[in-house]
């Protein structure tokens, strides 16, 4: 059965270390003429950049699965949203802010980044992103009923700091929320139902595509279940080793082009050869 879809994570994988899409994966994509989504931790508007450079039309993932989306204009259309439960934010945030004051927490909406503070890791998202931050007490801002909270963000330079902190969210015991990994610095928590594979299902359901038609590309922890949901997984160079580990072919690192590496040796091969 040929490969009739490619999806694909955006930091680590289809960006350079700068966030920027190269012309040459921009190409490859483009000349595959094959749908792509993009699945990314990041926000709708700052995987727009990119989704009108390829000129992508089909459904995006956004917040790790947290909203699922279409390009419209300069705003998404938006096909399908998981966001936080208040209440169960309400009590994280409060949790994370007595017991661990020091850290970088955040949170997003649809269209704002709210922080509690400026400092390396927020400076480093936004030189990544091109978002800009607000200041806000995210308790504060959680009193608010109408708000929709999709993601929040706990960021710590220190990695046994970070993992303590990753055992005391999981020691809460809130059901509704997963917690993932995207980068070394930062653990992402969302909707229980707001993961990358949960998302590229309901896309896949909707396309009538069956996962034996699917290639994605990958690089981080939060990328693995949704590599191991698809018939043709593809690892990055720079990927974690347990990534690489599930992959079934890994291509060159994300700073030399590996999406067009992994899409003329890998699938457009595998194509060939069936087809």
């Amino acid at each position: 059965m040929m490969i009739k879809y490619i999806v694909s994570d955006l930091d680590g994988t289809l960006l350079d270390q700068a966030g920027q899409l190269s012309e040459k994966n921009s190409s490859a994509l483009t000349k595959t003429e094959l749908p792509v989504t993009l699945v990314s931790a990041r926000a709708p508007q700052t995987m727009m950049p990119s989704i009108q450079q390829l000129a992508l039309t089909g459904p995006q993932i956004a917040f790790n699965g947290g909203v699922i989306f279409k390009a419209s204009g300069d705003f998404p259309l938006i096909l399908a949203e998981h966001p936080l439960k208040r209440r169960t934010a309400q009590q994280l945030v409060a949790a994370l802010q007595s017991e661990f004051p020091e850290i970088s927490l955040s949170g997003y909406d649809l269209q704002n980044w709210y922080v509690q503070g400026i400092d390396d890791q927020v400076t480093a998202e936004a030189t990544l992103t091109h978002q800009s931050p607000r200041l806000m007490n995210l308790s504060q801002l959680l009193t608010n009923p109408v708000l929709k909270l999709f993601k929040l963000v706990v960021a710590s330079d220190d990695p046994e700091r970070l993992a303590q902190i990753n055992t005391f969210i999981n020691d809460l015991a809130l059901t509704d929320i997963a917690v993932q990994q995207s980068q070394t610095q930062s653990l992402e928590i969302t909707a229980d139902c707001a993961t990358k594979e949960q998302a590229l299902a309901t896309i896949l359901d909707a396309e009538q595509l069956t996962a034996e038609q699917v290639a994605a590309f990958g690089d981080g922890p939060n990328d693995q279940a949704m590599l191991q949901s698809v018939a043709h997984p593809i690892a990055m160079q720079n990927a974690v080793e347990s990534v690489q580990a599930i992959s079934q072919f890994v291509t060159k690192s994300n700073v030399h082009d590996g999406v067009s590496y992994g899409i003329k040796k890998y699938i457009t091969k595998f194509n060939r050869k069936v087809g």
